[in-house]
């Protein structure tokens, strides 16, 4: 059951399978980090703000992922609040469409079309960009953490409070799904290098526990990344198309493919892909009407 938790001075979350970041100001004012994956998450976010008196004033989503905007069509509908993003991610907040579309690459499966993948649009009223951002008199920190999505952003109180969105996940997380959905392999590798040399009080992952320390996660990260990237790389000691190299990783990891899972994790090895093929590992080649990707094989 989703609760309120207090985690220092005027920085609160919500403790829920998407973290929820609440952060009040001297009269109650509560500034809103992401809402939730649909209209039931901004029912239980406005109703656990209410109750302990505060009142809903602003959102803020770190990146357009449904399960981070998707109570912010009721949120806005019930209080008329204003909501803040980054410039791309504001694009798809507002036209929700555009996730199963870039995935499918082209009109998507009808299938594919809900409320994991698609949320309700809701209007950005604010675009925000890095560094200090102030509403409701609360002067907060916004932190680029691109990766796992092109512009998500990290929201830093003045109680010494990261929200960080999903710019790393939990050991359980990762032991459970393994492949952690991205958009750009470099810039994730470097998003997580970053946040190490961060210092605040607490980190809060949208999927996750609050850490103080969170270098060991963290590293972890880092690790599983490196770690199938190397399996790719191995597995194209001979040419491979990516379908060949989705099925490998996802029988390897045991990864449970619906038709949208499928898409989501095809999109994940074509991040890979992507950086492998920039970074001079693997060759990309036409081959039989199929590109197919080959370990480059560095003359010593």
């Amino acid at each position: 059951m989703a609760k309120l938790v207090k985690l220092k001075g005027n920085t609160y979350y919500i403790e829920t399978a998407a973290s929820i970041g609440i952060i009040v100001n001297d009269e109650g004012r509560a500034i809103i980090v992401d809402t939730g994956i649909d209209d039931d998450s901004g029912r239980k976010t406005l109703r656990l703000i209410k109750e302990e008196g505060f009142i809903p004033a602003a959102i803020i989503n770190t990146h357009f992922h449904a399960d981070h905007c998707g109570g912010n069509s009721f949120i806005i509908k019930r209080e008329s609040i204003p909501v803040y993003a980054s410039g791309l991610e504001k694009a798809a907040i507002e036209n929700p469409i555009l996730e199963p579309y870039y995935l499918f690459s082209a009109n998507p499966l009808t299938v594919m079309k809900n409320k994991f993948l698609m949320a309700k649009e809701s209007k950005v009223d604010y675009v925000v960009q890095e560094g200090k951002l102030e509403i409701e008199g609360v002067e907060l920190n916004i932190i680029p953490l691109p990766g796992h999505s092109p512009e998500m952003i990290g929201v830093a109180t003045p109680d010494d409070v990261l929200f960080v969105g999903d710019a790393f996940f939990s050991d359980r997380i990762l032991e459970k799904y393994a492949l952690a959905y991205c958009t750009d392999i470099g810039k994730a590798l470097d998003t997580l290098k970053y946040l190490k040399t961060l210092k605040y009080d607490y980190f809060v992952p949208a999927h996750g526990v609050v850490l103080e320390d969170p270098n060991p996660t963290i590293d972890r990260n880092i690790e599983q990344t490196y770690e199938i990237k190397d399996k790719i790389e191995a597995f194209c000691n001979s040419p491979k198309s990516r379908e060949e190299i989705v099925a490998y990783i996802s029988g390897l990891y045991n990864i449970k493919l619906n038709i949208s899972q499928y898409y989501l994790t095809s999109s994940t090895i074509s991040a890979y892909l992507s950086y492998m093929t920039d970074q001079g590992m693997l060759g990309a080649k036409v081959t039989e009407n199929n590109i197919k990707w080959t370990k480059v094989i560095k003359e010593i």
